[in-house]
């Protein structure tokens, strides 16, 4: 996961419509009551800043050292932890813990999936709040294999260029970064990987850790869930033992 070392302050420019998607987040938190959150994975901040913003008590873990920095630059009060969520330990439990934007299958299978999943139901308050955002991998890879995107900052100085690709037991983006500095262009060509898990076996693990799936979305818009049709698979769990 330390590849987004690579990528730091290109991600948000493939990531531009988080600001459409916060204010579900901000109703399910408060449906549930949920005020101190700490988000996994945060990135650079795309979902931890506004969520802040609004006034919710929360903190980030990311991996990534550049990442934080990138986010620190941003907002540099919000509290950061450099940590991996398999095996992190903050000495402190939440109200909710958020796993967004596809980062809990980053991780490279479903044993190290079950172990973030029991680290995260050992920092949250009884009844305490599990919300995950992943991809409905069926769905994207049937629309998207083998296609190309590019995205690029006002002046140009930076573009990605985004190649996604079904390789095994992977969903796989090959990402090239192009920066304009002052000796021209410098290329970086990244792959980043998604693991493409299995819902069901997803479903058990959460269910023998100790939580319940409360609802389930189609995307951080609040859409049902069609298993043929939605892009996005949005599970609310609550720990419950």
């Amino acid at each position: 996961m330390a590849v987004y070392d690579s990528i730091n302050e290109a991600y948000d420019l493939v990531y531009t419509d988080v600001h459409k998607k916060v204010p579900f987040v901000v109703d399910i938190l408060g449906k549930y009551q949920a005020q101190d959150v700490l988000e996994l994975g945060c990135g650079s901040g795309l979902f931890t800043i506004p969520l802040k913003q609004q006034g919710l008590s929360i903190e980030g873990l990311e991996i990534s050292p550049e990442m934080i920095k990138v986010t620190q630059k941003k907002e540099p009060e919000l509290k950061l932890h450099q940590g991996d969520m398999r095996s992190y330990h903050l000495q402190k439990s939440f109200d909710a813990i958020l796993i967004l934007s596809s980062t809990l299958v980053l991780l490279q299978n479903h044993e190290e999936i079950n172990q973030c999943l029991q680290r995260s139901y050992e920092h949250l308050k009884p009844g305490g709040l599990f919300f995950l955002e992943l991809p409905n991998h069926p769905v994207e890879i049937r629309k998207i294999n083998g296609t190309q995107e590019v995205h690029s900052n006002e002046d140009h100085s930076i573009i990605v260029v985004i190649q996604s690709l079904k390789e095994e037991k992977y969903w796989r983006e090959y990402w090239s970064i192009f920066r304009n500095g002052s000796e021209g262009f410098q290329k970086d060509d990244i792959v980043c990987d998604e693991f493409l898990y299995s819902p069901s076996l997803l479903v058990e693990a959460l269910q023998q850790t100790g939580f319940e799936i409360r609802e389930t979305y189609g995307d951080l818009l609040g859409n049902p869930f069609d298993e043929n049709e939605s892009w996005r698979r949005v599970l609310i769990c609550q720990k419950t033992s």
